[in-house]
């Protein structure tokens, strides 16, 4: 009797799980689970997708605007059993059970590759404005040696978010967009579109204020915001307090400053674990640290007028998202062999990414501020005389003057002719972008037209860009007073809006708290729509400071925001890069040398200059290459001698790369691949590969390891396994699955390329149309069997999308050391060369010299093959 009682108790989970399944419903488009607290559905979205909803009362998100491409449903069988539902595509299986209600997740072949914690999946009832809501969580099974990327772009210099605790927001310098990746070869979408919490820490330590202020902090500061240069407080305070944990291990903490800060200072038993410092910091930072049993005492500083909360759980093998303000649970799962496929999966349901223009692969010069036309002018005019290659130039912010804030007009008195300085600027070669906003005064007669209509969201200085009708008037504000005076580009700044600006407010689409983390997308989407509307053929390119989900389909760039000017935060910027491009968006760049710099002595300190000229190699190798600065000449030559003529080399070395970054952008367009490619994108088996944070590939050949100490003359790098790898400056071959130590002096960023790989070589050039590519150095770099794809087209118009360009393939054989070149693809265009010389250089280890000894052929769009040796 005893054994049958042990018997029932330890079957009675599973017996009450079993009666919460009702019955399932197959439709033509999904399997609906009938269950006793909701409607559990599966859809199939694609082979390697599908989408996982949960919800009650029939309440779901009312729009889509992530996943808005529609592609045919795809075949899928259901398989029932006593204890199971399973759900398969040819691709990817899911398997509900019937026992505890968990899902898995597995491959064609039955492997699974990742699990629900089953009675983790919870909707907890709220509201929110008035509106019915729930609280969404869901927990994941991660396994060991599993590292996750992704979630956007955070300042807190987590590489593998594994175990890592954070709240996305949209702040200035951190962008949330709830997309995961595993190195196991999957992705999750969280498909909700407001305040989430990943890994969420729930237990608070006791906080309590101190009278102490942090020496030496009780100035004000200038720093930019929506309403201009203002002085801000930089007061601080410091608060202590003490928590008790059971056991050694690993735990997880968040700080959450509840508003935009200054400094992040967590000190734990005497030691700071979380220490930044800048005019703008985001709310929250997370960090994984171990720490042994007993009571730990903590000490907080941070602006005196933050309010903060520090929380903590323990590492465990779990994935959790939570998100406060949901209308269902929602996630989606995408499956591929490698990274590209499970991106390039997503995107095919998101939107793919267009071609910027090819200027947009040059030089972006920027700074705070160019003050009239002439300046810009001016300026271009000056890099050329110094043969500086340069494509764009941007004007920041207070061009409109007299017009009211963010008012997208310029101010005759500074700028009396705006057609004629941008045809100037166009003669020069040179393209104009220019800084928009989405809180423009209410007062101006350009804000007439949103007012009337009520555009604005109430109490709000923000728009309404939910709204179509606003929408379509901002556009029309921007086509009037600034793209039909020659527009080439916009730079969309403060859009998250600013300050996390949603909470609490009412728009178009509902509370704010359900889409609080979108706007970015909404802009992104008024600008590009609006202006293939007007014409239909010039490319879109839109930096903007803030991103959601889906918005690579409308054209855009980001960048990392106002950041500061240390080493530590020039490393940070590598790691939120990396983590930014493993979210489907390819574009990303930063203020090179810091948006917050160090005043005058920037133009002399040796210090400064070092730092300088680090970031400006490691940005000669982002996706876009670009510099800023806050009251500062960003100029090359402000800097000195020495300081130019190091990036002029960078400089010339990216227009002659232009080549191989075209045709990698080409791959993201057509392929779902990534230019800026953190290692565990090719190297997944390869661990030591996988959590190497400052070292990635850019494209598919050349890794690059910047440096980020200060005064370094030698760097350790670490080359993958399973490959050789050859030294782009000296050309000498190494072996993979090894740290070498390699000469990185001031003028060189290490740079390593893949064997196999084919890389063509341009002419140096002052801009990016500047000469034809009639001449291209192709280097081969021997030890494995290499392809290359060579892309061209027109370059500033969508002819591509109608097959209007030139593909040319490589193949190497190392075998028999012969190099195919085959025929050329694409509608003819204009401008399409019809022949071209490339010059073969086989790199394999000898001399440089030896090497250098180019083979030549003539290559007429016919199939060519030729043994190289």
């Amino acid at each position: 009797m005893k054994a049958i009682s042990i018997f029932l108790i330890i079957l009675l989970p599973a017996l009450v799980f079993a009666q919460g399944y009702k019955r399932h419903m197959v439709q033509a488009d999904r399997v609906s689970i009938e269950l006793s607290k909701g409607v559990l559905e599966l859809i199939p979205l694609s082979e390697k997708a599908i989408r996982v909803q949960w919800h009650k009362n029939g309440i779901r998100e009312a729009q889509e605007i992530i996943l808005i491409n529609k592609i045919p449903v795809p075949k899928f069988m259901v398989t029932s059993t006593l204890g199971q539902l399973k759900v398969s595509t040819r691709s990817l299986q899911v398997v509900f059970s019937k026992n505890n209600g968990a899902l898995t997740f597995a491959d064609s072949n039955g492997k699974a590759f990742l699990q629900e914690k089953a009675g983790s999946r919870t909707l907890r009832a709220d509201s929110v404005s008035g509106e019915d809501c729930f609280v969404a969580e869901q927990s994941f099974l991660s396994t060991n040696g599993e590292a996750l990327f992704g979630l956007g772009q955070f300042q807190d210099g987590n590489f593998n978010l594994r175990n890592v605790s954070r709240k996305l927001t949209q702040v200035n310098t951190q962008i949330a967009i709830p997309f995961l990746y595993s190195s196991k070869n999957y992705g999750i979408l969280w498909h909700q579109y407001g305040l989430t919490y990943f890994n969420p820490a729930d237990s608070a330590v006791a906080l309590v204020a101190s009278n102490t202020i942090a020496t030496g902090k009780k100035a004000d500061a200038e720093v930019t915001t929506t309403a201009g240069t203002q002085r801000v407080s930089q007061q601080q305070a410091v608060y202590r307090g003490e928590f008790k944990i059971g056991r050694n291990g690993n735990y997880l903490f968040l700080l959450d400053l509840g508003d935009m800060d200054n400094r992040h200072l967590v000190v734990i038993d005497g030691v700071a674990q979380i220490d930044q410092s800048n005019l703008w910091l985001p709310p929250s930072a997370g960090k994984l640290m171990y720490l042994n049993a007993g009571v730990h005492t903590v000490q907080i500083v941070c602006k005196a007028t933050n309010k903060p909360k520090l929380t903590w759980k323990p590492a465990d093998n779990l994935t959790t998202f939570r998100s406060p303000n949901a209308k269902a649970l929602d996630y989606v799962i995408f499956r591929g062999n490698n990274a590209d496929e499970v991106i390039g999966n997503y995107r095919k349901l998101s939107g793919e990414v267009p071609m910027l223009p090819l200027w947009a692969y040059g030089f972006w010069q920027c700074r705070e501020r160019y003050t009239s036309g002439n300046h810009l002018v001016e300026t271009i005019i000056e890099f050329r005389k110094r043969n500086l290659p340069v494509d764009v130039i941007v004007q920041d912010w207070q061009y409109w003057g007299k017009y009211g804030w963010g008012v997208p007009k310029f101010d005759e008195a500074n700028y009396p002719d705006p057609k004629g300085f941008i045809e100037h600027l166009h003669d020069l070669n040179a393209h104009f972008s220019v800084s928009v906003w989405e809180n423009l005064d209410k007062r101006s007669d350009v804000a007439k037209p949103y007012i009337v209509k009520n555009l604005y969201i109430p109490n709000s200085p923000w728009i309404d860009i939910f709204n179509p009708e606003t929408q379509k008037v901002h556009w029309n504000a921007l086509d009037t007073n600034l793209f039909a005076n020659g527009v080439d580009s916009w730079w969309m700044d403060a859009t998250e809006p600013e300050n996390d600006a949603l909470t609490g407010k009412q728009t178009y689409l509902g509370p704010g708290n359900f889409y609080r983390l979108t706007y970015p997308l909404f802009v992104s989407k008024a600008v590009y729509e609006g202006q293939r509307r007007s014409d239909p053929q010039k490319r879109v390119a839109i930096l903007t400071r803030s991103a959601f989900a889906g918005q690579q389909r409308y054209g855009t760039i980001n960048w990392s925001g106002d950041i500061g000017w240390s080493w530590d935060t020039y490393k940070r910027q590598i790691v939120a890069g990396l983590n930014y491009n493993m979210t489907g968006m390819p574009y990303w760049t930063t203020d090179i040398g810091g948006f917050f710099r160090p005043g005058r002595s920037q133009y002399t300190d040796p210090q400064y200059h070092d730092l300088l000229t680090r970031w400006f190699q490691w940005g000669t190798f982002n996706p876009i290459f670009r510099v800023h600065g806050y009251q500062s000449e960003t100029e090359p030559w402000k800097y000195g001698e020495a300081v130019e003529k190091n990036m002029k080399k960078m400089l010339v070395l990216r227009y002659q790369l232009l080549p191989y970054i075209y045709s990698s952008a080409w791959q993201v367009s057509a392929n779902g691949s990534t230019l800026m490619r953190p290692l565990v994108m090719d190297f997944a088996t390869d661990q030591k590969a996988v959590e190497r944070r400052y070292e990635y590939l850019f494209g598919k050949s050349m890794l690059v390891a910047p440096v980020t100490e200060a005064g370094i003359k030698e760097l350790e790098v670490y080359l993958p396994q399973s490959t050789i790898w050859y030294d782009w400056w000296s050309e000498k071959q190494y072996n993979g699955g090894q740290v070498i130590k390699t000469d990185a002096p001031q003028d060189k960023i290490p740079v390593f390329i893949k064997a196999g790989a084919i890389i063509p070589v341009g002419p140096p050039m002052q801009y990016t149309k500047e000469k034809t590519a009639d001449t291209l150095e192709i280097r081969i770099y021997s030890g494995a069997n290499g392809t290359f794809e060579l892309y061209e087209d027109e370059g500033d118009n969508y002819n591509y999308e109608k097959g209007k360009f030139n593909l040319i393939p490589f193949s190497w054989n190392n075998t028999t050391k012969i190099l195919t070149i085959g025929p050329s693809a694409g509608k003819p265009f204009p401008g399409k060369l019809k022949a071209r010389i490339f010059n073969i250089v086989l790199i394999n280890g000898k001399s440089k010299a030896d090497a250098h000894n180019s083979k030549q052929l003539r290559y007429n769009g016919v199939r060519l093959t030729t043994k190289v040796e």
